[in-house]
């Protein structure tokens, strides 16, 4: 057996020609790619067609993303079958809020023909899944400020108690915004970093459910 030197530029390829192979066999598009991982759509086609490299980061996300092992590239070399791909049960398609969550922005709250795939796995738990665009904001806390996309549990249950781990979209006066929540009988507060603390939101004129709008349980960076 020739002796193979494993390096990122072999790694590399054996990425790229096994992404090719599942959008070959219709498992994903190049369009789902981009959604999935948050890489834009020419980016993408130019790194499958050869004119572009993948950095070390990104090529990190798409192995996440599409659930590729280290193992599964060097398979083949080594003369072992590699493991079947995901089926496209692996990915589920969330139905997509129209508009932006940020601030000055009116929470989206109707959901278009637009999909965004998700790995089966997160959504499989959730009740009520949906997926919104979050817009680059200087006031979200720091890991949201650039952007992205959010899976979110729209579920009664799942915003109707909420707990001071998890992490939410609210409906505010303001625009949308994701920050914690805490209740207090006819008040709740949300974290806000432009007031560097728990700031007091009354909703005596409003249900809770009408201001807290989702669970957030995936975020997909902007890359």
């Amino acid at each position: 057996m020739a002796l193979v030197r494993v390096n990122f530029g072999f790694l590399h390829s054996r990425l790229i020609s096994a992404v090719r192979t599942r959008i070959r066999n219709g498992e994903i598009s190049e369009r789902g790619l981009a959604r999935l991982t948050g890489i834009s759509q020419p980016h993408i086609h130019h790194v499958l067609k050869g004119t572009r490299l993948l950095s070390r980061d990104t090529a990190d996300l798409i192995l996440e993303r599409m659930r590729i092992d280290l193992a599964d590239l060097l398979a083949s070399e080594f003369g072992e079958p590699p493991r079947p791909a995901p089926a496209a049960e692996e990915y589920r398609l969330v139905p997509l809020l129209e508009g932006v969550i940020g601030s000055n922005c009116p929470y989206p709250s109707v959901t278009g023909k637009e999909l965004y795939p998700f790995a089966a796995t997160e959504v499989r738990r959730l009740r009520k899944p949906v997926a919104a665009r979050l817009a680059p904001d200087p006031l979200n806390a720091p890991a949201f400020r650039s952007g992205g996309v959010l899976l979110l549990d729209s579920a009664p249950e799942a915003r109707l108690e909420p707990d001071e781990q998890g992490i939410f979209t609210l409906d505010l006066p303001d625009g949308g915004m994701v920050g914690l929540v805490r209740r207090a009988r006819h008040r709740f507060s949300f974290w806000v970093y432009r007031a560097g603390g728990w700031q007091s939101v009354g909703v005596r004129d409003r249900e809770p459910l009408d201001v807290i709008q989702g669970r957030v349980r995936l975020f997909v960076q902007p890359v």
